[in-house]
Protein backbone atom coordinates (compact mmCIF):
# COMPACT_ATOMS: atom_id res chain seq x y z
CA UNK A 1 0.00 0.00 0.00
CA UNK A 2 1.63 3.48 -1.42
CA UNK A 3 1.22 6.16 1.44
CA UNK A 4 1.26 9.74 0.11
CA UNK A 5 -0.58 11.64 2.57
CA UNK A 6 0.89 12.01 6.11
CA UNK A 7 2.23 14.60 8.70
CA UNK A 8 5.89 14.09 9.90
CA UNK A 9 6.29 15.02 13.08
CA UNK A 10 9.63 15.34 15.37
CA UNK A 11 10.25 16.34 18.25
CA UNK A 12 12.91 17.47 20.77
CA UNK A 13 12.69 16.67 24.51
CA UNK A 14 14.39 17.61 28.03
CA UNK A 15 14.75 13.74 28.22
CA UNK A 16 12.60 10.69 27.56
CA UNK A 17 10.71 10.00 30.51
CA UNK A 18 6.95 10.80 29.62
CA UNK A 19 5.68 11.01 32.94
CA UNK A 20 9.00 14.34 33.89
CA UNK A 21 10.15 15.46 30.57
CA UNK A 22 8.78 18.67 28.28
CA UNK A 23 9.07 19.18 24.64
CA UNK A 24 11.40 21.83 23.89
CA UNK A 25 11.06 21.84 20.21
CA UNK A 26 8.84 20.87 17.52
CA UNK A 27 9.30 20.03 14.05
CA UNK A 28 6.17 19.28 11.36
CA UNK A 29 5.52 18.69 7.63
CA UNK A 30 2.38 18.14 5.81
CA UNK A 31 2.63 15.88 2.76
CA UNK A 32 0.23 15.67 0.11
CA UNK A 33 0.56 13.26 -2.79
CA UNK A 34 4.26 13.12 -1.82
CA UNK A 35 4.58 17.02 -1.60
CA UNK A 36 5.43 18.83 1.15
CA UNK A 37 2.53 21.39 1.46
CA UNK A 38 3.61 23.19 4.58
CA UNK A 39 5.44 22.88 7.90
CA UNK A 40 5.59 24.20 11.04
CA UNK A 41 8.61 24.40 13.58
CA UNK A 42 9.18 26.23 16.72
CA UNK A 43 11.41 26.41 19.58
CA UNK A 44 9.35 25.59 23.44
CA UNK A 45 9.93 26.87 26.66
CA UNK A 46 9.56 23.94 28.85
CA UNK A 47 9.60 26.11 32.42
CA UNK A 48 12.31 23.42 33.84
CA UNK A 49 15.61 23.58 33.48
CA UNK A 50 17.67 21.95 30.35
CA UNK A 51 20.54 19.40 30.86
CA UNK A 52 24.26 20.97 29.39
CA UNK A 53 24.19 17.94 27.43
CA UNK A 54 20.72 18.44 25.70
CA UNK A 55 21.55 21.61 25.03
CA UNK A 56 24.66 20.70 23.05
CA UNK A 57 23.34 18.03 21.04
CA UNK A 58 20.67 20.17 19.84
CA UNK A 59 22.43 23.58 19.89
CA UNK A 60 19.60 25.04 21.46
CA UNK A 61 20.52 27.77 23.32
CA UNK A 62 19.09 28.53 27.01
CA UNK A 63 18.65 32.33 25.47
CA UNK A 64 16.13 30.54 22.66
CA UNK A 65 14.31 28.51 25.29
CA UNK A 66 14.18 31.63 27.46
CA UNK A 67 12.23 33.57 24.82
CA UNK A 68 10.49 30.84 23.51
CA UNK A 69 6.39 30.45 23.70
CA UNK A 70 5.01 27.51 26.18
CA UNK A 71 3.12 24.73 24.78
CA UNK A 72 0.10 25.71 25.83
CA UNK A 73 0.25 28.80 23.68
CA UNK A 74 1.12 26.69 20.67
CA UNK A 75 -0.71 23.22 21.23
CA UNK A 76 -3.82 23.84 19.54
CA UNK A 77 -1.97 25.15 16.33
CA UNK A 78 -0.39 21.45 16.60
CA UNK A 79 -3.24 19.73 17.17
CA UNK A 80 -5.33 21.19 14.32
CA UNK A 81 -2.41 21.30 11.80
CA UNK A 82 -2.12 17.61 12.45
CA UNK A 83 -6.16 17.16 10.99
CA UNK A 84 -6.91 13.81 10.41
CA UNK A 85 -3.72 12.66 8.62
CA UNK A 86 -1.81 9.98 10.32
CA UNK A 87 1.37 10.37 11.83
CA UNK A 88 4.84 9.22 10.24
CA UNK A 89 7.86 9.74 12.44
CA UNK A 90 11.31 7.61 12.92
CA UNK A 91 10.22 5.75 16.57
CA UNK A 92 6.81 7.57 15.63
CA UNK A 93 5.04 6.60 19.23
CA UNK A 94 7.52 8.87 21.01
CA UNK A 95 6.65 11.71 19.41
CA UNK A 96 3.51 11.08 19.61
CA UNK A 97 3.06 10.11 23.25
CA UNK A 98 4.40 13.73 23.91
CA UNK A 99 1.64 15.49 21.76
CA UNK A 100 -0.65 13.40 23.24
CA UNK A 101 0.03 13.98 26.74
CA UNK A 102 0.13 18.19 26.05
CA UNK A 103 -3.20 17.88 24.29
CA UNK A 104 -4.92 15.62 27.05
CA UNK A 105 -3.70 18.74 29.18
CA UNK A 106 -5.87 21.11 26.87
CA UNK A 107 -8.64 19.32 26.85
CA UNK A 108 -8.46 18.31 23.33
CA UNK A 109 -8.70 14.63 21.72
CA UNK A 110 -5.37 13.73 19.83
CA UNK A 111 -5.81 10.14 18.80
CA UNK A 112 -3.84 9.25 15.84
CA UNK A 113 -2.39 6.00 13.54
CA UNK A 114 0.96 5.82 12.62
CA UNK A 115 3.96 4.91 10.12
CA UNK A 116 7.37 4.42 12.15
CA UNK A 117 10.19 4.86 9.31
CA UNK A 118 12.10 3.10 12.75
CA UNK A 119 10.25 -0.56 11.91
CA UNK A 120 10.39 -0.31 8.26
CA UNK A 121 14.24 0.38 8.32
CA UNK A 122 14.23 -3.00 10.78
CA UNK A 123 12.26 -5.22 7.44
CA UNK A 124 14.49 -3.84 4.92
CA UNK A 125 17.94 -2.67 5.81
CA UNK A 126 20.50 -5.54 6.05
CA UNK A 127 21.19 -6.57 9.66
CA UNK A 128 24.68 -4.51 9.56
CA UNK A 129 23.08 -1.28 9.05
CA UNK A 130 22.16 0.50 11.99
CA UNK A 131 18.61 1.86 12.42
CA UNK A 132 18.78 5.00 13.77
CA UNK A 133 17.93 8.05 11.54
CA UNK A 134 21.12 8.84 10.58
CA UNK A 135 22.81 5.16 9.13
CA UNK A 136 19.45 4.68 7.79
CA UNK A 137 19.87 8.08 5.12
CA UNK A 138 23.54 7.03 4.79
CA UNK A 139 22.03 3.50 3.02
CA UNK A 140 20.06 5.37 0.45
CA UNK A 141 22.77 7.82 -0.24
CA UNK A 142 20.82 10.44 2.06
CA UNK A 143 23.23 13.16 3.16
CA UNK A 144 21.39 14.06 6.86
CA UNK A 145 22.44 17.48 7.93
CA UNK A 146 21.36 19.60 11.47
CA UNK A 147 20.77 15.94 13.03
CA UNK A 148 18.73 16.64 16.33
CA UNK A 149 16.64 19.67 15.44
CA UNK A 150 13.15 18.80 15.12
CA UNK A 151 12.50 20.00 11.89
CA UNK A 152 15.27 19.03 9.89
CA UNK A 153 14.95 15.03 11.93
CA UNK A 154 11.32 15.61 10.22
CA UNK A 155 12.50 16.36 6.69
CA UNK A 156 14.96 13.65 6.84
CA UNK A 157 12.65 11.23 7.74
CA UNK A 158 9.93 11.77 5.00
CA UNK A 159 13.04 11.92 2.43
CA UNK A 160 14.13 8.68 3.96
CA UNK A 161 10.19 7.06 3.80
CA UNK A 162 9.98 8.30 0.11
CA UNK A 163 13.20 6.35 -1.03
CA UNK A 164 12.09 3.44 1.35
CA UNK A 165 8.79 3.50 -0.87
CA UNK A 166 10.63 4.32 -4.40
CA UNK A 167 13.17 0.81 -4.09
CA UNK A 168 10.56 -1.65 -1.93
CA UNK A 169 7.40 -1.42 -3.87
CA UNK A 170 5.80 -4.33 -2.71
CA UNK A 171 6.39 -3.73 0.52
CA UNK A 172 3.13 -3.54 2.75
CA UNK A 173 2.86 -0.51 4.49
CA UNK A 174 0.04 0.47 6.16
CA UNK A 175 -0.32 2.95 9.43
CA UNK A 176 -0.88 1.62 13.06
CA UNK A 177 -2.87 2.35 15.87
CA UNK A 178 -0.93 3.85 18.41
CA UNK A 179 -1.77 3.19 22.14
CA UNK A 180 -0.51 5.04 24.47
CA UNK A 181 -1.88 5.67 28.37
CA UNK A 182 -1.62 8.86 29.80
CA UNK A 183 -3.09 10.10 33.15
CA UNK A 184 -5.66 12.67 33.18
CA UNK A 185 -4.08 15.94 34.19
CA UNK A 186 -5.26 17.46 37.50
CA UNK A 187 -4.73 20.66 38.10
CA UNK A 188 -2.56 21.76 41.11
CA UNK A 189 -4.91 22.42 43.94
CA UNK A 190 -5.12 25.80 45.63
CA UNK A 191 -4.10 24.65 49.35
CA UNK A 192 -0.98 22.65 47.36
CA UNK A 193 -0.12 25.75 45.68
CA UNK A 194 -0.17 27.78 49.05
CA UNK A 195 1.94 24.86 50.50
CA UNK A 196 4.37 24.25 47.88
CA UNK A 197 4.97 28.66 47.93
CA UNK A 198 5.66 28.05 51.45
CA UNK A 199 8.02 25.62 50.92
CA UNK A 200 9.80 27.54 48.31
CA UNK A 201 9.74 30.61 50.67
CA UNK A 202 11.12 28.82 53.63
CA UNK A 203 13.92 27.30 51.79
CA UNK A 204 14.72 30.93 49.66
CA UNK A 205 14.47 29.03 46.49
CA UNK A 206 14.06 30.38 43.29
CA UNK A 207 12.07 27.97 41.36
CA UNK A 208 12.30 28.29 37.16
CA UNK A 209 8.84 25.98 36.85
CA UNK A 210 5.71 27.94 36.95
CA UNK A 211 3.69 26.51 39.57
CA UNK A 212 0.27 27.47 38.26
CA UNK A 213 0.87 24.95 35.14
CA UNK A 214 2.12 22.31 37.29
CA UNK A 215 -0.62 18.87 37.86
CA UNK A 216 -1.36 17.91 41.44
CA UNK A 217 1.23 15.10 41.44
CA UNK A 218 4.22 17.03 39.87
CA UNK A 219 3.38 19.51 42.48
CA UNK A 220 3.51 17.01 45.16
CA UNK A 221 6.90 15.76 44.03
CA UNK A 222 8.19 18.92 43.92
CA UNK A 223 7.28 19.25 47.48
CA UNK A 224 8.79 15.96 48.66
CA UNK A 225 12.41 16.64 46.68
CA UNK A 226 12.25 20.21 48.80
CA UNK A 227 11.84 18.34 51.75
CA UNK A 228 14.38 15.42 50.93
CA UNK A 229 16.75 18.55 49.78
CA UNK A 230 17.38 16.81 46.31
CA UNK A 231 15.59 20.30 44.85
CA UNK A 232 17.74 21.45 42.31
CA UNK A 233 15.74 23.75 39.83
CA UNK A 234 17.67 26.94 40.90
Amino acid sequence: MMISDYIVIDLETTGIRLSKDKIIEVGLLKVKDSQIIDTFSCVINPDMPVDDKILELTKISENELENAKRIYEVINHIVDFCEDYVLLGHNTIFDYSFVKKEANRAGLEFEKRGIDTYKLCKKVLPDNVRKNLTDACAYFGIERKNSHRAFSDAYYTHVLFQEIMKNFKTLEISPEAMKVKIKKFVPIRKRTKEDLQKLLNCHRIGCKVNIDLLSESEAKRLMDKIKSGSFDFT
